[in-house]
């Protein structure tokens, strides 16, 4: 293992440490000011987020406000992940890659047949439907997952591709809460395309307090 990794699992103080399998997720709750750090372990691995307010929970994570807020669909350090209320969710506070998508969508079992004629495909809907399931939550009351390490191309006349994974061993990003919130995390189970890099692999986080930082 780096010595980058290493730095990324162990910032001091660590509440809750976990890794996720190769398409597997996970769903945890957090407080107000913690930071949840997302790490691609072994690189070429995105993950897929979403966040509803603990408080109530009607009120969730919603991308196109992020991306009219910011004005970017690339979003990094010092901007702000929102909810469809306007109201802060996360502050991204440190991001070793600097790639990382809000285009709210997320794959699919329809997607993915829809682009590749393929049935049955382990997805991220599924996996983040699964995760929040015990908190009472329905696959169609999910909102569209914010991307890290998430690689997308535009070109001038509006298209946009996925292209090649750029994270390398280790890469980061650390999301400081705004807010009590359920958290849930797929790891991306994408083989058909480049964003996991054909190979989907293991991911981990960390959640720690900001006097830990």
């Amino acid at each position: 293992m780096s010595e980058q990794v290493a730095v990324a699992q162990d910032p001091g103080g660590v509440l809750r440490r976990e890794t996720i399998p190769a398409r597997e997720y996970t769903a945890f709750e957090m407080r107000k000011g913690q930071i949840l750090r997302v790490i691609s372990l072994e690189g070429k691995q995105c993950a897929d987020v979403i966040a509803f307010n603990l408080d109530n929970l009607q009120e969730r994570l919603h991308n196109a406000r992020a991306v009219r807020l910011n004005c970017t669909y690339k979003p990094t350090v010092g901007h702000m992940l929102y909810s469809d209320d306007c109201n802060p969710m996360f502050k991204i506070v440190a991001d070793s890659l600097n790639e990382n998508f809000l285009g709210d969508s997320m794959c699919s079992e329809e997607m993915n047949f829809a682009r590749y004629g393929v049935r049955g495909t382990r997805n991220c809907r599924d996996n983040l439907a699964m995760a929040v399931k015990p908190w009472g939550i329905s696959k169609r009351q999910l909102p569209g997952a914010f991307a890290p390490f998430m690689s997308v191309s535009f070109a001038p006349s509006g298209e946009t591709h996925i292209t090649d994974n750029q994270a390398r061993p280790g890469d980061y990003i650390d999301l400081q809460s705004q807010m009590n919130l359920l958290v849930a995390i797929s790891n991306c189970p994408q083989n058909l395309n480049p964003v996991n890099g054909f190979n989907p692999t293991a991911i981990a986080y960390a959640i720690f307090e900001p006097s830990n930082y």
